[in-house]
């Protein structure tokens, strides 16, 4: 019970490396990661431009703060997709 309390939304910005990367595939990508602690992710997320063409992708997350934090989160994309993308920053952090 005390696990359920304990939650945190977490919304992150991913900037890929090139401007013709598929972001549409890649938010899938990153909605198919599963981790112990994480409860899931956001239904939507948004493509938003940054410039020159580049977008970034916003997505969001569930996590139990126990078992999971927003470091855990990032190495688990970049493990998987590091290749594609440039940086992932934390937009927002908010108890849930």
């Amino acid at each position: 019970k005390k696990l359920e309390k304990g939650r945190s939304m977490i919304v992150f910005e991913v900037k890929p490396f090139e401007a013709d990367t598929d972001l549409e595939q890649l938010a899938k990508g990153i909605k198919s990661i599963e981790a112990d602690g994480l409860q899931n992710w956001g239904q939507e997320y948004k493509l938003v431009p940054v410039a020159f063409g580049i977008k970034k992708l916003v997505i969001s997350c569930v996590v139990f703060d126990m078992k999971c934090g927003m470091d855990d989160i990032m190495d688990l994309i970049n493990e998987k997709f590091g290749d594609d993308i440039q940086s992932i920053d934390v937009q927002a952090m908010s108890k849930v």
